[in-house]
């Protein structure tokens, strides 16, 4: 029952994240807009009002750039906390191929890269051609 609540608040967490995120988001993106609609107005030919939308669209795309990598991170945060929380619980093993060491004084750690055979150890289906 507690690690069903844990996750759960884990995922309300995540949740909330996301949404601070997306709606600072939608801030950059309404104020991208009003500036374009203030520099559309101020324009004193066609090519500024064309350079004024142009730079709207890429603080918009910015933004949802910047939205986008904010979840990766908040997923990735999430991921994390689950794996040092319930490390050792259950049957979580490590990637077949991984290995990680401590490293001594002075040194860093050293990881290596997991074999490029699919997880579940079944051969790939037959490719057919019709």
């Amino acid at each position: 029952m507690k690690k069903k609540l844990i996750i759960k608040m884990q995922a309300v967490k995540e949740k909330v994240k996301d949404t601070v995120s997306a709606a600072k988001a939608k801030a950059k993106e309404k104020q991208a807009k009003a500036e374009e609609k203030a520099g559309v107005a101020t324009a004193r030919s066609r090519a500024e009002e064309e350079l004024a939308h142009e730079r709207a669209k890429a603080r918009v795309a910015a933004a949802k750039m910047e939205l986008h990598q904010e979840k990766a991170l908040h997923r990735e945060e999430a991921i994390q906390h689950r794996l040092r929380k319930h490390h050792g619980v259950g049957h979580h093993h490590g990637m077949p191929g991984t290995t990680t060491t401590a490293p001594a004084a002075g040194t860093t750690a050293t990881t290596t890269v997991p074999p490029a055979r699919p997880l579940h150890h079944n051969p790939a289906p037959a490719k057919h051609y019709y």
